[in-house]
């Protein structure tokens, strides 16, 4: 007997240490990965000045990685997934629609001014604040359609957007298109998601939007024209582009690619909306922009504007 309980103790004992060191040790190994995405997080949010910028995760990062430097850090958190990084490139026809309840009839008879629009899709991001800089040294007004990001850097470019005097339009609120387009009933909570926040921050209620992809895109498991039936539904006009600058394929293109891109055929045009990016990743956009802009106000007759009620609503052609 005394021998069974010794032999007893001796498995007993064992377990007895080792158990609460193993559990201390799984519990040191949690706190320290939680510190590291905390300090992590904070040291994002502090990345400030152009030399020491790295990248703000985005939908593109993935395909531009050559482009910029990625903090190890940031390489556990979310991305969307490859296929849904590349912002498709509409070759079809295009129709030129007027905002509901205003007096012209139509986009295509103007007063022989050429009316550019510079649209910037996926934003704010570090770079938002080199563009808004870049459009305020030449004095230009353009539109950003953003997506939802909760934290303070994104409220104040949100707000020095629209504080600027540019036009802050909705890309949805996450930019995941299996979500986004899985139903009628997932797009409205996405688009009620980030015109809420929008209005919240900057306390003016958005009513322009951009379909993340354009309204011609294949990959929406509903139909477009459905969706856009809602937006009209919620007082909201969608715009889609009529040239695209290139700037997020998955090869990536250099600045004087994109101006060229940006300024084809502006003056065969009475309206233009040129497709570009703010994403962190678009450093050859942000290099890009000072010639589009110096270009655009070389060539007669053309005026850069904000998308407004009273620009011509350009939209891709989707059976409506």
């Amino acid at each position: 007997m005394k021998h069974s309980s010794e032999k007893i103790i001796r498995f007993i004992l064992p377990a007895i240490i080792v158990i609460p060191i193993a559990v201390c040790i799984i519990l040191a190994s949690r706190i320290a990965i939680l510190e590291n995405r905390i300090a992590g997080r904070e040291a994002y949010e502090e990345l400030g000045s152009r030399e020491s910028r790295l990248v703000q995760l985005s939908w593109y990062d993935e395909n531009v990685l050559e482009e910029v430097e990625v903090p190890a850090f940031l390489s556990e958190y979310e991305t969307a997934d490859a296929a849904e990084t590349d912002e498709p490139v509409y070759t079809g026809q295009n129709i030129i629609n007027t905002a509901p309840g205003l007096t012209y009839a139509s986009g295509t008879e103007t007063d022989g001014i050429h009316r550019v629009y510079l649209t910037f899709d996926d934003g704010p991001s570090i770079y938002t604040d080199d563009i808004l800089d870049i459009l305020d040294e030449y004095g230009v007004k353009a539109t950003f359609f953003v997506v939802g990001r909760e934290n303070t850097a994104s409220y104040s470019r949100y707000i020095r957007i629209v504080e600027e005097g540019h036009t802050l339009g909705m890309h949805s609120y996450s930019h995941v298109y299996s979500d986004i387009y899985a139903s009628p009933e997932s797009f409205a909570a996405d688009t009620q998601r980030i015109r809420s926040l929008l209005e919240d921050v900057t306390g003016q209620t958005p009513v322009f939007y951009r379909f993340p992809g354009g309204s011609s895109n294949d990959v929406s498991a509903t139909d477009v024209r459905e969706l856009a039936e809602y937006l009209e539904s919620q007082g909201i006009i969608y715009f889609d582009w009529n040239v695209s600058s290139g700037d997020a394929g998955k090869v990536p293109l250099t600045s004087d690619q994109i101006v060229r891109n940006a300024l084809n055929g502006i003056e065969t045009r009475d309206t233009t909306v040129i497709l570009l990016h703010d994403t962190a990743a678009k450093r050859s956009t942000v290099a890009a922009l000072p010639a589009i802009l110096e270009a655009l106000q070389a060539m007669d007759n053309v005026e850069i504007l904000p998308i407004t009620y009273d620009t011509a609503v350009i939209q891709h052609d989707i059976g409506r």
